[in-house]
Order: C-alpha cells, then structure tokens, then sequence
C-alpha cells in the first residue's frame, strides 16, 4: 500500500546554520512540520480510555483488531518519545523512560514486573564540553561542528591542539598519522535491492518498490567501515578524528554513530560537507590548520536496568517479546510502546486460552554495544529461565515511512513505507509465520531473510538478538526497518509515521505470536538446509 506523499523536511530540535535561501526553505518547511505536529499533538492530547472488557478464549485463536489502543494514544506516546529526545544509555532521559514503561506495564494489567539493574561503562559529554577551533590563520575561532562521535574518546578540559592531516579514501592509517587530527571521509557504502533478493525466503512487494536493481543506500550501512577507520587511527597513534559527512548542515547534525559502546582513545567530532570541503582542500593545498578539539567527556561506571515482565499462561513455557528503551529519537525505539499496547491485549484473554505463558523483555543499552541483552543472558544462563523459552520476537521501528534526501541534501517522505525486513532462522513455522505477519500488515516492500545470513553480508544489520540466538539456539524473528534518519538525534519522528501502519503491524505480531504460541517445541528449531 502506497501513503500519500508530501514534501517535508525533518524538524530539528537544534538550529544550524544556513545560506538565506536555503534558510528561508527551512523555514518553510519547519512551519508546514510544525503546523503537522501541532495538529497531530493536539488530537493527542486526550487520548481516551483503554479497552478493558474481558476477551473471550476465541481471541486467543483470532485476533480482535478493535481491541487494540486507538490512534489517539499512539500518537500521544510518540510526541512524548519525540520531547525525551536522545535516551542515552543509562541517562537520565533514558531511566526516566523506562519508569514511564513499567507504569504503562502496569496499567495494561502485567502482574509480575521487575527491574534488572546491572552496571555498565559508560560514555557521555555535555554539550558546553566539545567543541572544534581553528588556532592559526587569518580567522580562529570555533567551527561550526556536526556532532560529536559517541564514545571516541576524552581530551583534557583545555582540548588537544594538532594540525590537520588528510586519510583519502581506502588509505590505511599508518605512524606517519601519530598525533595528529586527521580528516577522513564517511566511508561510502550501498546496495541495491539485489541484496534483499538474493537471499529471500519471502518476499511482499505487491508494487515492486524494491527491484532488484533499486537504489539503497542508509547510513547504517556505513557503520561497519567507519568502525574500521576508527579502529586503525587508533592503532597508528592519531590524535583525534574529523569525519566529514557528505550533507549539508541541516541533515548532518545530530549523528549518533558508532554504538558499539566501545571506549576509544581517539576524540572526535562529524563535520558537514561545506567545512569538510574546506578543510580537505587546505590540506591537499599545503596550508593544513591547526586546530583544538576539546572532548572533555566523562566516562563512569553507570547503573541501568532492564525491564521484565510475564504474562501467565497454559504452561510455564515463554513465547518473549522484545524491544529496547534507549533510543536517538522517537521511532528509535517505539517497539517497546507496541509491546504495552500487546500486553493489554494478552493480560484480558483468559490464562488458559494461552498455550504459553510470555515475557516482555524490555532491554537497555542498544546504544552502547547491547549491553542489556549481554547482561540479561548472563544472569539466567543457569537458572532454567533461558531454556524454558520457546520463541523471541524482536519488534521495533513501527510505522516507518521512507524518508530519503533530494539534490540539495534535505530529507523528504517520498510516499512509500520503508523496507524492511524480517530475519528469521531457517525454521518453515517462523519464516511462513514472519510472512503471513508482513502480508496482513501490509508493509511493502518487504522481505524474510535468514538470519544465518547475518553474519556475512547482513552483518551490517544492527541487531542485538543475534548472538543470543547463537549462543543459546533460542530461535529469534526480528523486525528491522532503517529509515535515513534513524542514527540521528534531535529529530522530530511524529509526522514522519503512518499510524494505520502501525496499528496493523501490532495487530499482526499479535497473531503471529499466538500462532506460533501453538507450534511445538520442536518444530520451531526445526531448520532446513539453505
């Protein structure tokens, strides 16, 4: 199903600096975003009560898609995601956050609800504590700088001072880097829908918006070789780094990239293309900068929490349904939303009209290497809860509508849904199921993949179920949807969701999980050959 299109460009909650026609487009377009997101924050603002009649053993089999949290709600708790901003792991935003699910648990009726604290390292600056200056020349004085790299290291509060060296393209970092700032360029990277093709099990296009030979191209895709760059200047003793994204400013604020959660000794910040232009140029000239990159970030031992909830049933087996709760902006992750609305829905079926019994899992720390699904795998690694799971289904980034950058760099919705897809072991009861979910939602394009696939060409897939999955052959579904600006903080995501969609994506996960709540235990391990 197609959506209407429109020509708008993403609010940002932090201004940058334009030329006076680019800028008074911006304002333009910021206007007819704002207009949207009064209107939609309005009709939110009373978002009316909760079914809550007892549903009949009938709705465990079929479900009743009228039984389900109206519009209303859903867009409220989107413009709240979107005020939360960036939920750093482990900040104060991020735990305010999970309160706010554990009170929303509760409300939809889950019993039995836990904190799991754990500890972890984290990462973090203000944004008074980094900065970029140019300290020779004709004009010194502070650039005008992106974004700062997440955990890419810590400089004294008075900054290091370098000149600048240039890494073209496909160079190797070597000693002649030591000390040094050095420029390189976001590793390019893109596919075209072959890579969707070529291993599809399913595949639901009904308007062949993705061929084989259509474009793809988001900046997930290049976080695997931006690791790698990093890495390398590492070990060849630079400095610090400045990475120049290929967009204009009004696009390239906000990144938040790698989240590996990796500490690195190597400060850095992400440039646009204008002063990374420049600042390649002087190089390349002969005339190299010095400039100061200050990073006085801190890092600490940090506590967190995962948020865990079960819904009894027939058995003490566990159909799970996971999410995650940090987050860069609103749709990152509104899974764990979907998840509340489910629970509403299971805790008024009758107890025995579940075959299983299921967990909410509600994980903390995508945003710092998965620390949170690390964490929860260690401490039930031994005491049966592990084996008693049956099934895990990942849900999140619902409602996503494709959101791609024109000639002059800003993002528009184009009119179609982002393509997603949904990786599965080679199980025929999860890849069957997986696409039944697809077609009754009806997002297209959209494909089921295997997802012993992943650790080859679809490794650059943020995940961070597959090594659970690996480890304790707990078969997994995951829903994954990319849209351009989904890395990006400081982003309004309200108006840049179809909410029909989302309401019938939380309506089909519904069924598939009670579906598959009847497969047999072996069946759903039951894998073929590729």
């Amino acid at each position: 199903m197609h959506v209407k299109s429109q020509y708008l460009t993403l609010t940002r909650r932090r201004g940058s600096f334009l030329s006076s026609g680019r800028y008074s487009r911006y304002v333009l377009h910021l206007v007819c975003t704002l207009a949207a997101a009064a209107a939609l924050s309005a009709c939110a603002s009373k978002p009316g009560p909760w079914p809550a009649r007892a549903l009949p053993p009938s709705a465990a089999v079929k479900v009743d898609a009228t039984q389900f949290l109206p519009k209303k709600q859903l867009v409220d708790w989107q413009v709240d995601l979107d005020e939360r901003r960036l939920r750093a792991t482990g900040s104060a935003r991020h735990e305010a956050y999970i309160d706010a699910l554990h009170e929303r648990l509760a409300r939809a009726g889950v019993k039995q609800l836990r904190f799991e604290p754990f500890s972890f390292r984290q990462w973090s600056v203000q944004m008074d504590n980094w900065c970029l200056q140019v300290m020779d020349g004709d004009r010194p004085g502070v650039l005008q700088s992106a974004g700062y790299i997440p955990y890419s290291g810590v400089t004294p509060p008075s900054g290091i001072t370098a000149r600048v060296a240039y890494l073209a393209p496909g160079a190797r970092p070597d000693a002649s880097l030591a000390g040094k700032l050095v420029l390189v360029d976001m590793p390019a990277l893109a596919w075209t829908g072959q890579a969707f093709h070529q291993t599809a099990v399913h595949v639901h296009d009904p308007h062949k918006a993705m061929e084989p030979d259509t474009p793809y191209a988001r900046p997930f895709q290049r976080l695997g070789p931006l690791i790698t760059v990093l890495d390398g200047l590492q070990a060849a003793g630079a400095a610090g780094v400045i990475v120049i994204l290929d967009t204009p400013t009004v696009t390239a604020d906000g990144l938040y990239a790698p989240n590996d959660g990796k500490v690195r000794q190597l400060p850095g910040v992400f440039v646009d293309r204008g002063l990374g232009q420049r600042l390649r140029e002087s190089v390349l000239a002969g005339t190299a900068p010095v400039l100061r990159l200050t990073m006085a970030a801190s890092v600490r031992q940090v506590q967190t929490h995962n948020l865990v909830g079960i819904i009894p049933g027939k058995s003490e087996e566990l159909m799970v349904l996971a999410s995650h709760t940090d987050g860069t902006n609103g749709l990152d992750d509104n899974g764990a939303n979907a998840i509340v609305d489910m629970a509403q829905y299971l805790t008024r079926l009758p107890q025995d009209s579940l075959p299983r019994s299921v967990m909410l899992l509600l994980t903390s720390g995508q945003l710092a290497g998965d620390v949170g699904m690390g964490e929860f795998f260690d401490r039930h690694q031994n005491d049966g809860l592990l084996q008693r799971v049956a099934a895990m289904l990942s849900i999140g980034h619902l409602g996503a509508l494709e959101v791609l950058p024109g000639s002059d760099g800003y993002l528009r919705l184009t009119g179609r849904f982002e393509p997603a897809a949904v990786f599965a072991p080679r199980t025929p009861a999860l890849m069957d199921a997986s696409y039944a979910m697809l077609k009754q939602a009806d997002v297209a394009p959209a494909f089921v993949l295997p997802s012993t696939e992943s650790g080859t060409k679809y490794g650059a897939w943020p995940g961070e179920l597959q090594y659970l999955r690996a480890s304790q052959r707990i078969p997994t579904v995951r829903y994954v949807a990319q849209p351009h600006y989904l890395l990006s903080h400081g982003i309004d995501t309200v108006t840049q969701l179809d909410y029909r969609l989302m309401q019938r994506q939380t309506v089909a996960w519904m069924q598939m999980l009670l579906d598959l709540s009847r497969v047999p235990h072996a069946d759903l391990r039951q894998e073929t050959a590729p």
